[in-house]
């Protein structure tokens, strides 16, 4: 499926159930990623957590984020968010050289 076929979806999924629905159901997924992830710690660090599924649970939220992530880019579309996120990648970048200087 092509992203405007995706973004028609989008059109037709905030025409049926209302933006501020869109938004919560984007909330709603962060959350459950927030969730799976938080279990496969569990699980691969401290062993605590015995779930065969939990890999692809994680791998599920992270579709239903990214999923989410577009839509809410759709929204905001007006807004130069790719210059925003080169910005805060450089500045990770500028953080990573200035701790590996300090190791040195």
């Amino acid at each position: 499926m092509t992203k405007d076929e995706r973004l028609k979806i989008y059109d037709e999924a905030t025409k049926l159930w209302g933006l501020v629905a869109q938004y919560d159901q984007c909330i709603e997924e962060m959350a459950e990623l927030t969730v799976a992830i938080n279990k496969y710690k569990r699980k691969v660090l401290y062993g605590e957590y015995e779930n065969k599924d939990i890999v692809q649970s994680v791998v599920e939220e992270i579709a239903d984020v990214k999923l989410c992530l577009e839509q809410i880019e759709y929204f905001f579309k007006d807004y130069d968010i790719d210059k925003v996120v080169e910005k805060k990648v450089q500045k990770l970048e500028d953080e990573i050289e200035y701790m590996k200087s300090k190791k040195k």
